[in-house]
């Protein structure tokens, strides 16, 4: 039987139906347009696009038609429960326009300094860089300093009374805070609470906002050291803030990275006397291991300028080789244990600790956190065994 001619439509039809369904959810969609929009990798395409999404948000706030899908995603969370996750929390994701640490000192009532000028950190002025200092700046960052007339004995931990540490950073965390959990055992005089943002960094603070995050977890707990583990991610260009194109491997880049992670460092010390700084693992792919040893050589210049003892850099790239009984620290997939069985150190891809794997990471952290705090009981390293 012979199709009518009006069952049919032509490719024009077809195209113009399409086009009409994307105008119509670009305009639905608003302000959160930027999202894909901001995730495209060549810069030049990105500010093209970002250009044309602001073009299209702008008429739909204008014509109210913006607040239709805004509206439906969060009843549909709220309905699913799903808000209750930080996974789905707007608060920090996806925040086009990320606040500073001083907007977030100035304007938020959690980040209020004390009214006892006595009892309020030393200001930390945010560094320059000089010429030839290969884009870090020079001299050391002024941190907060104990009160000299203070007669308070230093705190003495223990299973009671526990050390307790914020471990934050990107997907890497949850391996490394999980096998440091691990490796502590029960019963430990150090306890840890951690969150682990995928694809997070120090540097895309539109994806996710970790100064703002930082801030708000750190005046709702009382911490007595915080550790950081952020990289993994950061090897691209980026904008800097006045909207100049940050390229790899430049002095402008290096100075530019090293003010990102001074503001997120900064913010910590605001609140606790110590930061431990977690470096860059071994991965499998060559070219992705080369890009993480520059980040973990830039990493380590920027530590190096805040006060000896007040950020320690606690390297994990060789951490694996050692316990393998390799003199020069490589890739490590598998260990063998003593009784002659292995265990998988990392994951598949090539880039992530498992759980054991960060047992054996994290050694170099737990040694030093018995060196810098006084316990009543010395912390036990508990390894797979």
């Amino acid at each position: 039987m012979k199709k009518r001619s009006e069952d049919r439509y032509s490719p024009n039809q077809v195209l113009l139906s399409a086009a009409l369904t994307v105008v119509a959810a670009s305009i639905l969609a608003g302000q959160s347009l930027w999202i894909p929009a901001s995730r495209i990798p060549n810069l030049h395409v990105r500010a093209i696009a970002l250009a044309v999404t602001d073009a299209v948000a702008s008429f739909a706030s204008e014509t109210g038609l913006d607040g239709f899908m805004p509206d439906a995603r969060k009843s549909f969370l709220s309905w699913s429960g799903l808000s209750e996750l930080p996974e789905w929390d707007t608060r920090y994701f996806n925040r086009r326009n990320a606040v500073s640490r001083v907007e977030t000192a100035k304007d938020s009532p959690a980040a209020a300094l004390p009214e006892n000028p006595a009892e309020s950190p030393a200001e930390v002025p945010v560094p320059t860089a000089e010429p030839d200092s290969g884009g870090i700046p020079s001299q050391p960052v002024p941190v907060p300093v104990p009160d000299p007339g203070s007669s308070s004995p230093p705190a003495i931990y223990s299973s009671v009374n526990p050390l307790r540490l914020y471990f934050f950073g990107d997907s890497q965390v949850f391996s490394l805070a999980n096998g440091l959990s691990r490796l502590l055992g029960p019963s430990s005089p150090v306890t840890v609470d951690f969150l682990a943002v995928h694809s997070s960094g120090f540097i895309r603070g539109d994806y996710f906002n970790w100064p703002a995050k930082l801030s708000d977890t750190l005046a709702a707990n009382r911490y007595d050291a915080v550790v950081i583990m952020l990289g993994m991610n950061d090897y691209q260009n980026f904008w800097d803030n006045q909207g100049r194109i940050m390229k790899k491997h430049t002095p402008e880049w290096e100075a530019a990275y090293g003010e990102k992670c001074s503001e997120l460092i900064d913010l910590a010390l605001l609140s606790v006397p110590r930061v431990y700084w977690v470096g860059m693992p071994r991965v499998k792919d060559p070219a992705y291991e080369e890009s993480l040893r520059y980040i973990d050589s830039v990493q380590d210049r920027i530590a190096a300028r805040f006060g000896p003892g007040i950020v320690v850099r606690c390297p994990i790239s060789g951490a694996l080789g050692e316990a393998a009984g390799e003199t020069v620290g490589g890739f490590v997939s598998h260990l063998t244990l003593e009784k002659g069985s292995a265990v998988q150190v990392m994951s598949s891809d090539g880039n992530h600790f498992t759980v054991e794997g960060g047992q054996y990471a994290m050694q170099g952290l737990l040694h030093r956190l018995s060196e810098d705090w006084l316990f009543s009981e010395i912390p036990v390293a508990h390894l797979p065994e």
